[in-house]
């Protein structure tokens, strides 16, 4: 039984391990009024990079991948912000 227990809780621990390194996937907008953010900060997502550029940032809606989506989204997904804020 405890034996069962333990092998349990390895498994879990090395799921919630690689849960955390996989990057959540965020649908990307094409537009920043699609992203229909309802009072939260429309922000451009580069999936690349994991990083996410506000409005008057000068990558914000410019890198060669990405799209928009909302900051609280994006930040939930463990997408950081660009070093410029």
């Amino acid at each position: 039984m405890q034996k069962l227990l333990i092998a349990s809780l390895l498994a879990m621990t090395s799921s919630i391990a690689l849960a955390q390194q996989t990057p959540a996937k965020l649908t990307l907008y094409k537009t920043a009024d699609a992203a229909a953010c309802s009072g939260d900060q429309s922000v451009w997502i580069d999936p690349q990079t994991q990083v996410y550029y506000l409005k008057g940032d000068k990558l914000y809606g410019k890198t060669k991948r990405g799209g928009y989506n909302c900051r609280r989204q994006a930040d939930a997904a463990g997408y950081h912000p660009s070093r410029s804020h």
